[in-house]
């Protein structure tokens, strides 16, 4: 066997490793014994057939892939322990084509401990934003909570206006499409979710109404085979429903916060919104602390650790989708983006997550903010007494190595937060502008 290594970045050492004909045969050799107790030759009892009939009666590329998982596992092992490497993680194999009697050769990407220099991180001067809440945001807040209790009613004395929610029947016939690939269809929609024009040219259409006109789609349409298109669209008009919002009265009040009159709803909105503008700032400011952090460190990691964590973002959001009945394809197309730019996108939040994940884990040591046993005891003690927990999910959590982790982590946040908010230097600077009000959403859901 003969190894040569290259270290491509600081994380990763891709061993080449090779072996003679003789270990492959003996792979191979080993690979047909292995078959050959389970297959069915005429004539002789499992296991005791040779190899040249054996041959004839078993899967033969399996018994490659058996080869070759034998040559790996035996010879990689005995690689790293050559090249004095301590693997992070399980490492990538790049095997090519294997043949018996046939010297072969595979890559093995090994990842390595992640290497973190940290530079300053007490300190520094960050600005913090500080967000004053007006009644216009409350007011905001108010109608958003209105909207989603808003209630559709049929109008049939006006014709469309924006807002209003549709019954419709489209045909929409695309520039070089076969008049059998245009059906008639029935539809929602909702005005302001179309293709731009389209509900220009439709306002003021009364039910039963029917109109014609032509639009382009936009370079950037949600689905690729129409960006750019020329489309005939005939929209017959069936019915309007506009959206009637609930009175902002004491009863609207007391449905959604249990206050008694609007006036205390107006207050507790108030109240609300100030303590999420205090979180939004707390955590705009800790984002740039770590922003600075990680411009003066250096950190290195394997690129395994971006691709499981984006695996795992789409898994989640995989789960979620199902549950919505929604396919990711559909997901794509409301967020407007294709499937290469949304994981685009997640792997670069995901290499942004785990580089603060390791300078904060390197922070933590060095300053000892670790959680003992004790402290995560106290904790789940806190949590019971809290009435976060019951008696048995105690009894289970404390025991459950998961939970135990989670608690730990949770308060190693906190202390680290803590930490980097007393060591580092906050000047407050008030905005000018509003905050994303779904930013400010916070706890303002309704409290039946």
């Amino acid at each position: 066997m003969q190894v040569t290594a290259e270290q491509t970045d600081p994380c990763t050492v891709v061993l080449t490793v090779e072996v003679d004909e003789q270990q492959v045969s003996r792979a191979f050799d080993s690979a047909f014994r292995e078959f050959g107790r389970y297959a069915n030759v005429p004539g002789f009892r499992p296991g005791k057939a040779p190899r040249a009939l054996v041959e004839r009666f078993v899967d033969t590329e399996r018994v490659r892939r058996h080869a070759l998982e034998k040559i790996v596992r035996d010879t990689y092992p005995k690689a790293i322990e050559e090249e004095s490497l301590t693997p992070f993680r399980d490492p990538e194999i790049d095997a090519g084509e294997i043949e018996d009697k046939k010297p072969y050769s595979y890559k093995a990407n090994v990842p390595l401990e992640p290497q973190v220099t940290l530079g300053e991180y007490t300190g520094l001067t960050v600005e913090k934003p500080i967000f004053n809440v007006t009644d216009a945001m409350i007011d905001a807040r108010i109608e958003i909570l209105r909207g989603e209790r808003a209630k559709l009613e049929r109008v049939t004395d006006r014709g469309i206006e924006a807002g209003d929610m549709l019954i419709v029947e489209n045909q929409v016939k695309i520039e070089g499409a076969e008049e059998d690939e245009t059906p008639v269809r029935r539809q929602l929609v909702q005005m302001g979710n179309n293709v731009p024009g389209y509900d220009e040219a439709i306002l003021g259409m009364m039910p039963d109404e029917e109109r014609s006109f032509e639009l382009t789609y936009p370079e950037d349409f949600d689905e690729e085979d129409k960006r750019g298109k020329k489309a005939s669209f005939t929209v017959s008009l069936k019915s309007i429903s506009a959206k009637k919002l609930p009175e902002l009265d004491d009863e609207f009040a007391m449905q959604v916060s249990g206050s008694e009159t609007v006036e205390e709803f107006r207050k507790m909105m108030k109240e609300r919104l100030e303590a999420d503008a205090i979180r939004l700032s707390n955590e705009m400011a800790e984002e740039r602390i770590l922003e600075a952090i990680l411009e003066k460190s250096e950190v290195h990691f394997p690129e395994v650790l971006i691709r499981d964590e984006v695996r795992d973002k789409l898994q989640q959001l995989g789960y979620q989708l199902q549950n919505g009945k929604m396919s990711y394809e559909m997901y794509l197309a409301r967020v407007g983006m294709t499937a290469e730019q949304h994981q685009g996108q997640l792997y670069l939040e995901s290499e942004v997550k785990i580089r603060t994940l390791l300078a904060l884990r390197d922070i933590s040591i060095q300053e000892g903010l670790q959680a003992s046993n004790e402290d995560i005891e106290a904790e789940f003690d806190r949590m019971v007494g809290a009435g976060a927990l019951t008696e048995e999910q105690d009894l289970a959590y404390r025991t459950d190595a998961r939970r135990r982790l989670q608690v730990a982590n949770a308060l190693i946040q906190l202390r680290l937060h803590d930490f980097l908010f007393a060591n580092n230097t906050l000047n407050e600077v008030v905005q000018d502008t509003a905050p994303d009000p779904e930013e400010l959403a916070g706890d303002t859901e309704e409290t039946e």
